[in-house]
């Protein structure tokens, strides 16, 4: 059975770019290479570039993980060379993908959610405790100059601890349509396939949706991404400790009395609004190694290079 085409078909089926794109795929030698070049075949309103297309196990151009450093520089390079609207980088297996708008700047998974979010129009969302403001505050957001904040009803969120199994044991219980993860996991809802539907991360199917939602956007995606309300974030810090539960027990000992939300749905969660100066973080226990993951977001950047050093010298 060819299930290349079968699976080349059944994306086509989801595949409607509006307008005239120029995007530029970085396949890093992995397996995405010969779909998106089935998927993207033909298509009069796409015009295609690909680099590191060819399925190569050793991965010679750069890391098959998109999030390292240096591994979307030549993406990067290549966006800007060829004035193109949207690049996209996947993983070798394609199950997670990072874009670059066309001012060649990688953008946050948290503005890509935000996008899909708009273009999808879900009900329901999965969340994890290291989602930002700018999905946590979603229902929140009204400013008028900039139609994409404007929903027409309002989205339930529902929180996860981070990982794979807990994010689909979530949407399939609750039936989400759309879920994400920093580490640039996109999960999506098929609700007509299926005994009970489907429920499943894919990098190929969050391009469709991105491809589609920028090619209906009167701007740029790095208008849409610069228009967004603006918030700080770390990225993600590791800490490498060996008795992460004892150091995560004095931070929250440290930052308790100023806390307006505390949670341990996924290690350690805090909240703190103004006059505190409104920031969050988010400290884990590694599910794979001996580390800390610590998440931390601020209203600005000099509070969040302040907390930073703060909760990295508490011992």
């Amino acid at each position: 059975m060819d299930y290349l085409n079968l699976y080349s078909d059944f994306l086509k089926k989801f595949f409607n770019p509006q307008k005239p794109l120029k995007v530029i795929f970085d396949c890093s030698n992995g397996t995405t290479g010969p779909i998106l070049k089935k998927l993207t075949d033909n298509n009069q309103r796409l015009k295609t570039f690909f680099i590191n297309d060819n399925p190569n196990g050793n991965f010679p151009a750069h890391s098959p993980n998109p999030l390292e450093k240096n591994s979307a520089i030549q993406l990067q390079k290549e966006v800007k060379k060829q004035k193109s609207d949207l690049g996209i980088i996947f993983d070798a297996d394609g199950d997670r993908v990072i874009f670059v708008d066309n001012k060649a700047r990688i953008v946050n998974p948290e503005i890509i959610s935000r996008l899909l979010i708009w273009y999808l129009k879900p009900n329901k969302i999965i969340i994890t405790p290291s989602t930002g403001w700018l999905i946590k505050k979603i229902n929140n957001h009204t400013r008028a100059k900039d139609f994409i904040n404007k929903q027409e009803t309002r989205i339930k969120i529902i929180k996860s601890k981070i990982g794979h199994y807990y994010i689909k044991k979530i949407m399939f219980r609750e039936k989400a349509d759309f879920a994400f993860e920093q580490s640039g996991h996109y999960y999506f809802a098929f609700k007509n396939l299926g005994k009970d539907g489907l429920y499943y991360d894919s990098g190929i199917m969050a391009a469709i949706e991105i491809i589609n939602a920028v090619s209906q956007l009167p701007y740029s995606l790095a208008d849409f991404n610069d228009l967004l309300p603006q918030y700080h974030r770390s990225g993600e810090i590791n800490i490498k400790i060996k008795n992460g539960n004892l150091k995560i027990r004095k931070i929250e000992r440290y930052f308790k009395a100023s806390a307006t939300k505390i949670s341990h749905l996924d290690g350690l969660t805090m909240e703190f609004n103004p006059p505190a100066g409104g920031w969050w973080f988010n400290l884990r226990p590694s599910n794979t190694e001996s580390l800390l993951r610590l998440n931390i977001e601020a209203v600005s950047k000099s509070k969040l290079d302040k907390i930073i050093k703060k909760l990295q010298s508490l011992k």
